[in-house]
């Protein structure tokens, strides 16, 4: 048994504890007959290599179970622990508020360290860094009756505990928080306005959820659209969505000339910038972390056989945090789009492997074993299942990589001269507006998409099971053909 697969077996039963322990309640008692049981097989069989791996493999399941159990114990704490009713308290904005068409959501940061959202109308304006005042009756955050979504732990898992709601608020001071982050939240924004003056809306809104992330910037309508095609994932910041951007940026650096080892540092870099413009978001940063990885991967040859650096990301991003795997849906779509490229894209790749390699291809098969390893996360969280998604993607995506480098280049311009960002944006302007012409085309069909009710998290299990068996025996059989080709 190879150090490689020691690890990985240990790897996953961290992994295997923690999925456990979301899902069921695990007491002390549970947790050191686990830890007994692998001590008293060390002991038995401390000779025995494979025994020692059980032992340790049982050791790390334990691991996983008492590392949740911590967090769920520590969040439900919190959320029954502190005081509700009328309270006034100043806070920092510890993040850039999210908004929508009508409301802004402020996440503020006491001085006790306690977090609280803090919903309330997008005018006045607030920003990372700003120091308020506010009056208002704290709440405990409320699951919504017609939904399976868990909305307190859904924030709980960032440490946010109480909702404000009807908040008088009064700004104090400016630019109060990490001068680092709020230069990369200005930057940001700024080219935001630059992106605003080149394209109007709704194509500029697309475009902005292309290069920065995030759907809110988007009218109600043309969002059900996107969800009803299933296309949202475009405007998701995910390791899909962060893969798509490094292939591009890996085909433009070998269409500059650059070396292989030059391409791939480029694109790195890319992904990097890529995150930081987003505003660089815990979620963005797992994405990068991820389409990292896969670049990592295809530099060194082995996109096939990366699995144990994506299992490693995703053990240490759950031993930090063990409450991301069910109650945030932007790791499991980071997480599982990843293990589809790695896994499901070389699979595609062989099979549709006559002609020369383009980057027209590449990003049709990436989008292909990404979206089928997140069908179940998608329709476990929007419980919608679209019947034009095939046909939509395969549409709209072509175009991206192109749209994403062309309006890039055109925000830029527009920092030098308004007129020549428009100039420059006149193409992606117009495949932007073909782009959501088809969304909006497909998306109106009354059979559009299906409603798939209360499909939790055993019917993923059983997929992902399946899905699983399916690659093993694959991948044996690919074994067996590239031995018998040799000898």
């Amino acid at each position: 048994m190879t150090k490689s697969r020691i690890f990985l077996i240990l790897s996953l039963c961290f992994l295997l504890g923690v999925f456990l322990a979301s899902f069921f309640r695990f007491e002390k008692f549970s947790l050191l007959v686990f830890v007994a049981s692998g001590i008293v097989i060390f002991i038995i069989n401390y000779k025995n290599k494979k025994a020692i791996v059980a032992s340790a493999a049982i050791l790390f399941l334990a691991i996983g179970i008492w590392r949740t159990n911590i967090s769920l114990d520590s969040a439900k704490n919190n959320l029954a622990g502190e005081k509700l009713g009328s309270v006034e308290f100043s806070a920092a904005v510890i993040k850039e508020p999210e908004t929508d068409e009508k409301y802004q959501k402020v996440i503020v940061e006491d001085g006790e360290k306690n977090k609280i959202l803090i919903n309330t109308e997008i005018y006045p304006a607030y920003n990372y860094g700003d120091e308020l005042k506010t009056k208002c009756i704290l709440q405990e955050p409320k699951n919504f009756e017609d939904s399976n979504f868990d909305y307190q732990m859904y924030l709980a898992k960032d440490g946010i505990h109480r909702v404000c709601n009807r908040a008088q608020i009064t700004a104090v001071a400016k630019n109060k928080g990490s001068i680092f982050y709020s230069a990369v939240l200005a930057v940001k924004n700024k080219f935001e306005e630059k992106l605003s003056a080149i394209f109007p809306d709704p194509e500029g809104a697309y475009l902005k959820g292309l290069l920065l992330g995030g759907s809110k910037r988007m009218t109600k309508d043309l969002n059900d659209a996107f969800s009803r095609t299933g296309t949202t994932h475009t405007v998701a910041v995910s390791g899909y969505n962060v893969t798509i951007v490094a292939a591009f940026l890996m085909w433009l650096g070998i269409f500059l000339g650059l070396w292989r080892q030059q391409v791939f540092s480029f694109a790195v870099l890319g992904i990097v910038i890529f995150v930081l413009m987003t505003g660089a978001p815990s979620s963005a940063v797992r994405a990068g972390i991820m389409g990292a990885l896969v670049i990592w991967a295809m530099k060194e040859g082995r996109l096939a056989n990366s699995t144990n650096a994506i299992i490693l990301a995703a053990a240490v991003m759950l031993l930090i945090n063990p409450l991301l795997l069910r109650y945030d849906a932007g790791f499991q779509l980071s997480f599982f789009a990843t293990l589809g490229i790695v896994w499901l894209y070389p699979l595609f790749e062989k099979f549709f492997q006559k002609g020369s390699p383009n980057i027209l291809k590449e990003t049709i098969l990436m989008t292909m074993a990404a979206q089928i390893f997140v069908l179940p996360i998608l329709l476990n969280s929007f419980e919608k299942l679209s019947l034009v998604s095939p046909l939509a993607n395969l549409l709209i995506l072509p175009a991206i990589p192109y749209i994403m480098g062309t309006g890039f280049a055109a925000g830029i311009a527009g920092f030098i001269f308004v007129p020549l960002g428009k100039l420059v944006g006149f193409i992606p302007y117009l495949l932007l507006k073909l782009e959501l012409a088809i969304v909006q085309g497909l998306g109106d069909l009354s059979w559009a998409s299906v409603e798939i009710k209360n499909f939790g998290w055993v019917y993923a299990t059983i997929y992902y099971a399946g899905l699983f068996v399916i690659l093993y025996f694959w991948k044996i059989k690919n074994c067996k053909e590239i031995s018998n080709n040799a000898e």
